[in-house]
């Protein structure tokens, strides 16, 4: 056997960055499908999670039950509370009547669950380019992963069928500024600002540019650790606001209320998304808001105001001035603009997601992307691609506008986990492909099998509907080996059906049952495979000049589905026929 990750020994999937996106679809791929092959790629020498913002005494905003695994499966071993019984402080941590953690603590359970897949990771690997390569058929079935080991400068490469990027958030800076000595990112702000401001009495000026919890937690920490400090809170809005944390909103981020979110149309997804923003976006914790507004209080009692706050603002220029910064603020209610003179600035301004055009070079023009140029999603999180594109590029974080605020959320990695890890586990991964070169028990083989499709001329669709009970249709299908790893099959729906919501990005099965298969036998061919709705004219025309002419009432669509795996059934005891018919007769 060659070695794993070669072209001829892939990987199932390669996992970009092991952080808790990653580290959730390591435990489900253990948990679902343990005979699937998995590589973690991270940069970093271990596994770390906004790192520079465990200030001390900060807490995790959700239940400690929104960790990895618990809400998708209890009795896994890799829980929160299955870490404090390893831990030995279970009862301690029951005893606290607390279920919002640290985040120190969180950190340190996501390194504890980290450190037992500490086998399928390779740590200090930058990974420099994800290349597709072609197959001898002519298809893009393979994905080339080329890294850096940040220690040695070694290059090494890597294949895989699927890639999934989890790489997180690249620091949003505003147009007018450049990071520094005195400016950082609020990524970077325990790791630099402690080693560069160590004179803790001095009247420092410091600023802080942004709205949410980080701005919020940033300000605190200036106050609390540099006593005679001025902090200036530069706010896009007009005030702090707090978080809407009531149950009702947060049922939002329930599994079936985030799925329902992608069912809905682009322009009711946009509405509700922005109804919800202030469940996450631009705002603080209130019981934290209170205690921020009592340090700035007590200040007043003092005789001294320590935080002022500008608000309504925006950050207009940044420029050194000996070993400080000038910084233009301009507000948005009017045309005033001033300027503050500060020793050191923090933009709280939260990430960006993208796929970096450097390493995507190569993939990017076979990706479909929305009229915001951003990478179309299925709801298994797989981008949608060209059909020459065969291999699967799985993204974590990077759907919010079609899969709701949760995307980038720590409370439904376990449910996206196995999404992914489920729709490559139905791909087929290192089991026998689909149009294997022959049957071991002399049926036909996968040439005979499609020979068959053809003369069927239509088959019966099923998918899964409603809490998984199936919904079956039948349609014209015709199959097309020339495209893809297994072949395309073709078909058109009425605009009507049903069933399109299921289906679009959706796994299904196609049953197929020919007349007088060629042993003479009954016989049923079931093929597998992901299904896509095309509405594009153009495509459509072409499809149903292959289907033949289908008039709805309502209007065509066209479907595709790439085939994942092809399989013919037989009786399970196959008789010749004329006995079979004396058999009967005797009844």
């Amino acid at each position: 056997m060659n070695d794993l990750g070669t072209p001829d020994e892939p990987y199932d999937l390669i996992g970009l960055g092991f952080g808790p996106s990653n580290v959730a679809l390591a435990i489900a791929a253990q948990e679902i499908a343990p005979d699937r092959r998995c590589l973690f790629l991270e940069r970093s020498p271990d596994t770390r999670w906004h790192e520079g913002m465990l200030i001390d005494g900060t807490r995790m905003q959700i239940s400690f039950l929104k960790d990895l695994v618990s809400l998708r499966n209890l009795a896994s071993p890799f829980t929160f509370l299955q870490y404090e019984k390893a831990k030995g402080r279970l009862e301690k941590f029951v005893n606290l009547a607390e279920f919002r953690p640290s985040r120190l603590e969180f950190q340190d359970y996501l390194r504890w669950v980290a450190a037992q897949f500490a086998d399928m990771v390779r740590y200090g690997s930058a990974v420099r380019a994800v290349t597709p390569v072609r197959d001898d058929d002519g298809a893009l079935s393979l994905f080339r992963v080329s890294a850096t080991d940040t220690a040695t400068g070694e290059a090494v490469e890597y294949h895989a069928r699927n890639v999934v990027h989890a790489l997180g958030g690249v620091p949003r800076v505003p147009e007018a500024v450049t990071l520094g000595p005195n400016v950082v990112h609020s990524s970077a702000f325990l790791p630099t600002v402690p080693r560069t401001y160590t004179d803790h009495d001095r009247e420092w000026e410091f600023a802080v540019v942004g709205d949410g919890q980080s701005a919020g937690e940033i300000a605190h920490y200036f106050l609390d650790h540099y006593r005679n400090a001025r902090v200036h809170l530069i706010l896009p809005g007009y005030s702090l606001r707090a978080t809407d944390n009531n149950p009702f909103a947060n049922e939002q981020y329930f599994e079936a209320n985030a799925d329902d979110f992608y069912s809905r149309g682009e322009e009711d997804r946009r509405v509700s998304g922005a109804s919800l923003r202030t469940t996450n976006y631009g705002v603080v914790e209130e019981g934290f808001l209170d205690d921020l507004y009592r340090l700035a209080y007590a200040d007043e009692v003092r005789g001294r105001t320590r935080l002022l706050v500008h608000g309504g603002s925006r950050v207009t220029s940044s420029e050194a001035e000996g070993e400080g910064i000038r910084i233009g603020v301009e507000s948005r209610f009017g045309s005033e603009t001033s300027v503050l003179r500060a020793d050191g600035m923090v933009l709280a301004t939260g990430y960006r997601r993208r796929l970096d055009p450097e390493m995507y070079r190569d993939v990017l023009p076979y990706l479909k992307t929305d009229g915001d140029s951003r990478p179309v999603v299925s709801r298994e999180h797989r981008v949608r691609a060209t059909a020459e594109l065969t291999c699967g590029l799985y993204v974590q974080g990077f759907a919010e506008a079609t899969h709701g605020l949760g995307d980038t959320l720590l409370s439904l990695l376990p449910f996206r986990s196995k999404q992914i890890i489920t729709a490559i586990a139905k791909d087929g991964g290192s089991q026998a492909r689909a149009f294997s070169p022959a049957r071991r028990d002399g049926g036909p083989d996968a040439a005979t099998l499609a020979e068959l499709i053809d003369r069927c001329g239509s088959g019966t669709l099923v998918s899964a509907g409603p809490r998984e009970f199936p919904v079956a249709t039948r349609l014209p299908l015709v199959l097309d080996r020339d495209r893809g790893r297994n072949g395309v099959l073709f078909g058109v729906l009425d605009r009507t059906d049903p069933q399109l919501r299921l289906l679009d990005g959706g796994k299904v099965l196609a049953v197929f049952q020919p007349d007088g298969a060629s042993a003479g036998e009954p016989l049923s061919i079931d093929v597998r495979g992901c299904a896509r709705l095309v509405t594009d004219r153009d495509r459509l025309v072409a499809h149903e000049a292959r289907v033949g002419p289908v008039p709805r009432p309502g209007g065509s669509v066209g479907i595709e589905i790439e085939i994942e795996a092809l399989s013919g059934r037989f009786p399970l005891s196959p008789e010749p026929r004329a006995a079979r018919a004396e058999s009967e007769s005797e009844k």
